[in-house]
């Protein structure tokens, strides 16, 4: 029987760029902190964590997660607990994420700036009987935990790793809250197990150590149960993309430890090369070009948004990026122009490398597509890391199409999720398995791929407008449009309720303008650009200039809140 071809999942184009060193590497099959002490064990001396410039060696940090797991041991946290941990990046939140891989546990990762009630949700649907919190969120915390079997709360504050007058400083303008008798300090919880034994949990295949949740624009949130594996995966995929990573660089982590891009791209990737790991656990993006100043990383992962502050900065002016090796951006699209302009700013200020794209999500933990120096087309998101397939199918019929047709993008490999906790009626929704007889994620974004095996995302077939006729608005085709007038800094397209038909939705732009533009005149232009470039069926009904998009707390832009303003 002749095998079919012209389709990527069959021709898999994307591997001529990988060495068959790469192609024929195995996968680790460990614990993620078995994984992480194999890479490092023979480099305890070299620093793993820069926190305010408290530089924690791999020595120190393979002893905190040793004391860390003795203290949820005594605590009664044993294999296949569930505890919820709502922090920020601190050392402290990665040291309970390792502690408890050890343990055989899971770790719960939750927004601390989450609702009380939404926080209770989280506790219940897990049954944890232990929390980790943010001082700053005790008063919360202790709301969230009435009707739940939360027995101990333990408390960390982003003080707790500080040094010095640091420290003081924090402690003065933030004293620590009087805790209840069922709350212990960071300190004191790691005192309850000093000295004392566990039973270290062996690897075991598809075992889930790690929950995220996902949902926020999209719907409602679900809790994605990753793997050691799926974080394995992703960890020795991106090294193998051969995009320069070594142990003598640094990583600049600004990303939250409650989604799997943080936790997976900012903490275990470059830790596990041995890089020196920059934490931020608190992010203001006005302020990213000081971070680029001080701390001059050799790689760094941010969302696109970021970008504009960067490039705007004066600051930035005749700052050297030589240095920069690694730009990368995921979590959202990148707009074409905005690449261009961010690719320009990199080579004019030394750095030999363009922006580095990816794509994923967080039932593939995190990742599964990256640009190397040899393939980074503009527009693309890269091409699939080496265990990894994706193809394009019909969203309708399930037929697999072949290049430059666009339909649902599918993935299939080693970072595919265990699925949603305790919601099968939507695992099945995302997770279906194919007449290969793999598993494929049905990832809900529209795009194609080229004969290169370049990636390129649409749209999200949720934000696609779907007009009374039945014709489909892809947001993103305006977008672009919208976004090459010089007077456009920013821009977004949802829909709205169509009032003179009983269904469907019609276009609407909201977009931020450059400083001294003239709305009135740029509506006008943008209005005659549109019907010179765009599809009658897609033409905008409306602009609504504003003075910033709305963002989610990751950065990405929140088309929902903009959907919610276009049909009040």
């Amino acid at each position: 029987m002749t095998q079919k071809t012209g389709y990527p999942s069959i021709d898999r184009p994307w591997l001529k760029y990988y060495s068959e060193e790469a192609i024929n590497a195995p996968l680790p099959e460990c614990t993620i902190y078995e994984y992480l002490w194999r890479q490092n064990k023979d480099y305890l001396n070299r620093i793993a964590l820069n926190y305010f410039d408290n530089r924690i060696a791999f020595r120190e940090l393979f002893r905190n997660i040793d004391r860390t797991a003795a203290a949820f041991a005594v605590l009664g946290v044993k294999a296949g607990d569930i505890v919820v941990i709502a922090s920020v990046t601190t050392p402290e939140t990665i040291y309970a994420f390792y502690a408890l891989n050890r343990l055989g546990a899971v770790s719960n990762m939750v927004d601390p700036r989450t609702s009380a009630e939404g926080i209770r949700e989280y506790i219940r649907e897990v049954n944890a009987t232990v929390v980790m919190v943010l001082d700053a969120t005790y008063g919360k915390i202790k709301e969230a935990i009435r009707g739940t079997n939360v027995k101990k709360i333990v408390i960390v504050s982003p003080a707790d790793s500080l040094r010095g007058i640091k420290r003081l400083g924090y402690r003065l303008t933030k004293p620590a809250p009087k805790l209840d008798e069922n709350c212990v300090s960071w300190r004191d919880f790691i005192e309850v197990g000093r000295g004392k034994t566990y039973d270290e949990e062996p690897y075991r295949k598809d075992r889930c150590c790690l929950i995220v949740h996902t949902g926020g624009t999209t719907g409602s949130p679900k809790g994605v149960m990753l793997s050691d594996d799926n974080l394995n995966a992703l960890v020795q995929q991106s090294i193998l993309t051969g995009i320069d990573m070594q142990r003598i660089h640094t990583w600049m982590d600004i990303m939250p430890p409650f989604i799997a891009y943080g936790l997976g791209m900012g903490v275990c990737l470059p830790l596990v090369i041995g890089m020196e790991t920059i934490l931020i656990p608190s992010f203001d993006p006005k302020k990213f070009d000081e971070l680029i100043i001080r701390h001059r990383p050799v790689h760094m992962v941010f969302v696109p948004s970021y970008w504009g502050t960067i490039i705007r900065s004066k600051k930035m002016d005749r700052i050297d990026l030589s240095n920069i090796v690694l730009a990368a951006v995921g979590g959202d699209s990148l707009d074409i122009e905005l690449e261009k302009a961010a690719n320009a700013f990199l080579k004019m200020h030394g750095s030999k490398h363009a922006v580095t794209k990816g794509y994923g999500m967080s039932e593939v933990c995190a990742a599964v597509t990256a640009t190397i120096d040899a393939n980074n087309e503009i527009g693309s998101v890269g091409i699939p890391y080496v265990h990894t397939t994706i193809s394009i199918f019909d969203p309708e019929t399930g037929e697999e199409l072949t290049y430059n047709q666009r339909g649902e993008v599918c993935i299939t490999g080693p970072n595919v999720m265990l699925g949603y906790y305790g919601n099968p009626e939507a695992t099945n929704a995302i997770l279906r398995r194919h007449a290969d007889g793999r598993l494929w994620i049905h990832s809900g974004d529209i795009g194609y791929m080229n004969e290169n095996g370049s990636l390129f995302i649409v749209d999200r077939m949720k934000r696609m407008i779907v007009r009374h006729d039945g014709f489909k608005v892809f947001p993103s085709q305006i977008e672009k449009t919208v976004a090459r007038h010089n007077s456009v800094e920013s821009c977004c397209t949802v829909g709205t309720r169509d009032t003179a038909h009983s269904q469907g939705k019609l276009p609407v732009v909201f977009a931020v303008l450059k400083p001294h533009a003239d709305a009135q005149q740029t509506e006008a232009e943008l209005r005659r650009l549109c019907l010179l470039e765009l599809p009658e069926y897609a033409q905008p009904i409306q602009y609504r200039f504003i003075d910033a998009l709305p963002l989610t707390p990751i950065g990405k832009i929140d088309y929902r809140a903009l959907e919610t303003a276009a049909n009040q």
